[in-house]
């Protein structure tokens, strides 16, 4: 059943994977210890899976110090031995912001920049790449990505211009290299009432899938996706099914900022979405939904995922299922205490990626 909020501004951060869907194998490194030929070192690479993952206790602290041999790792119900394990807080990180320009309201927009401002702030590092996206009645580069936080906070700010257009990653026509202004897609009735959600053009799904694969499926280091929402989708091309299935076979995790702020809803947008299926979205990757109670805690949240992007778990194994058959297997990770709660993706498709992919990453 649908649920209406107040004005709720999403922030969807992407990277990992499922909701009983899953992510793409991919390499890392060759045990040096064994010393194995060059074929071997080429199938072990293809052959691992690796994860990144966060822990929280029961009070929903970060805990980042835990060793090796407190997790248990299984693959569909199985123990699997680890065979790599460490703490990251440096690994690169690479992460799209989408924002929804469906509204006529300046306001709005200027609400969805300083949101996309304070996150650049709080997790884009030198060493990082973020990139923006905005969709409404169709996809647009806002920004292209670059590791220049001013840049990124300048075209965040720019938002009510519009970007480039881009396309689904379907074989077509080439993607118009000029930019347009996008009146939102918004539509507003008598006395600036909204209308019916059904009328609104909202291509979250679509966003979701294009700029994943054009801008994350390259890349290697941690990824994710921010999205901010007005409403939920609304005629993309693309289903969530679709969109789920490109965030996890590129790694890509998902968290989700959902802002209530109930006392200036006078947005020309109905804020309905489906119940749970972005907090789905997000769990199933590996991420996490956080409710925001107004625009004044929004920073304390951004906070709080930066501190969980840049201080993860990362685990490597070589299934003991050798059978690659493209099915989705699930992965759990426990940290042998119940007071412990492991937020990482739940599983991967078996699909071997050729052995020039896996030497490249």
């Amino acid at each position: 059943m649908p649920r209406r909020i107040g004005v709720s501004l999403v922030i969807l951060v992407s990277a990992l994977v499922s909701l009983e869907f899953p992510q793409w194998v991919f390499a890392q490194r060759q045990d040096a210890q064994d010393k194995p030929s060059q074929e071997d070192v080429i199938r072990r690479r293809v052959d691992l899976v690796s994860v990144y993952f966060t822990v929280r206790d029961n009070k929903k602290r970060l805990v980042s110090d835990l060793p090796e041999d407190q997790f248990i790792l299984t693959e569909d119900g199985r123990p699997q031995p680890i065979k790599f394990f460490a703490h990251h807080s440096d690994v690169v990180l690479n992460v799209g912001v989408l924002l929804d320009t469906g509204t006529n309201m300046p306001w709005i927009l200027s609400e969805e920049a300083q949101a996309s401002k304070l996150f650049v702030k709080h997790v884009v590092r030198p060493t990082d790449l973020g990139f923006i996206v905005s969709y409404a009645s169709r996809v647009d580069v806002v920004q292209l990505p670059t590791s220049d936080e001013a840049l990124l906070q300048q075209a965040a700010g720019s938002i009510q211009i519009g970007g480039t257009a881009i396309g689904l990653p379907d074989p077509g026509p080439a993607p118009s290299q000029h930019p347009v202004w996008l009146p939102g897609g918004g539509t507003v009735g008598i006395n600036g009432k909204p209308v019916n959600t059904k009328d609104r053009e909202a291509h979250l799904y679509d966003a979701i899938r294009v700029s994943t694969h054009r801008y994350l499926s390259g890349e290697v280091g941690r990824k994710a996706i921010v999205i901010v929402a007005l409403s939920g989708d609304s005629q993309s091309e693309s289903s969530i099914e679709d969109a789920l299935q490109a965030l996890l076979e590129d790694d890509v995790i998902a968290y989700v900022l959902q802002i209530y702020d109930a006392g200036r809803d006078k947005c020309d947008v109905l804020h309905i979405f489906h119940k749970d299926t972005l907090k789905d979205l997000a769990e199933a990757t590996g991420g996490r939904m956080l409710e925001v109670r107004g625009i004044a805690k929004l920073e304390a949240a951004l906070d709080e995922i930066s501190d969980e992007l840049h201080h993860q778990y990362s685990l490597g194994y070589y299934p003991e299922n050798k059978n690659w058959d493209g099915k989705f297997r699930k992965i759990q990770i426990s940290a042998g205490e119940k007071d412990y709660k492991v937020h990482a993706r739940k599983g991967y498709y078996a699909t071997l990626p050729g052995a020039n992919q896996a030497a490249t990453h």
